[in-house]
């Protein structure tokens, strides 16, 4: 059994999830046109990019914004590669999936992602940057139940750039990796949500209390964060 089989047995994923994927790992390890991300190898690619978005299933502030009856709305701020936007996407089909890229050539892969993931009506492309799709009278300000950020810098940059697109009550997951994670844990000071914050903070992907045991990715330094009310997403309770 393949290694990304092995996430899809984890994650028990439907066979349609599993070929989407399957043709969505194929394409990253063959696309040419643009650098959309820097790992090289099959197994690189599984563990650290399809393995690290799927370990967001197990959040459950993520599950509960999954949709049922209606597709829920979700935005992969700085989308790149895909991740985890198209993962998840295709992990859950009650998701409608906006990936948010401003750089052209990523934007040209995504949309070819999405056409080999079979994404067409769940998934689509917004090019431009967020602040643009979170500026006032946009139809995007506050429009998402969940915001995904992954390495788009502290949790303080991606709380800057996808508070605004987070609806009230809603989720921004924000992940980060390597020695910045490493940095911002030891001086939580730093970070723009102390105690007092309304947005709750927990580890992603490493395995919080609220995940099952199923997860086993050990990328450090992730936030799952609950937008609280008002202009600001530090204002007091």
């Amino acid at each position: 059994m393949s290694s990304l089989d092995r996430l899809i047995d984890t994650f028990s994923l439907d066979p349609t999830a599993a070929l989407g994927l399957h043709r969505y790992l194929e394409l990253l390890l063959s696309y040419e046109q643009a650098n959309v991300t820097g790992l090289r190898t099959r197994e690189q690619i599984v563990e650290r990019l399809v393995g690290d978005s799927l370990a967001l299933l197990d959040v459950e502030e993520a599950r509960e914004r999954s949709g049922a009856s209606e597709r829920q709305p979700w935005a992969d701020l700085g989308s790149g590669a895909g991740v985890p936007g198209i993962p998840l996407a295709l992990a859950l089909p009650g998701v409608a999936m906006t990936l948010i890229e401003s750089v052209g050539k990523k934007c040209v892969f995504l949309e070819e992602a999405v056409r080999e993931a079979r994404l067409a009506g769940r998934a689509q492309v917004a090019r431009t940057r967020s602040e643009a799709l979170a500026a006032a009278g946009s139809p995007a300000r506050e429009a998402f139940v969940v915001v995904t950020a992954k390495a788009v810098g502290s949790l303080a940059t991606a709380a800057e750039l996808g508070a605004p697109l987070v609806q009230v009550g809603g989720v921004l997951l924000a992940h980060k990796t390597g020695r910045s994670a490493r940095e911002e844990a030891a001086q939580p000071a730093a970070s723009p949500c102390a105690a007092s914050c309304p947005w709750r903070a927990r580890p992603w992907p490493t395995r919080p209390a609220s995940c099952s045991r199923r997860s086993r990715l050990r990328r450090p330094g992730c936030r799952a964060a609950k937008a609280g009310r008002g202009r600001s997403p530090c204002r007091d309770r």
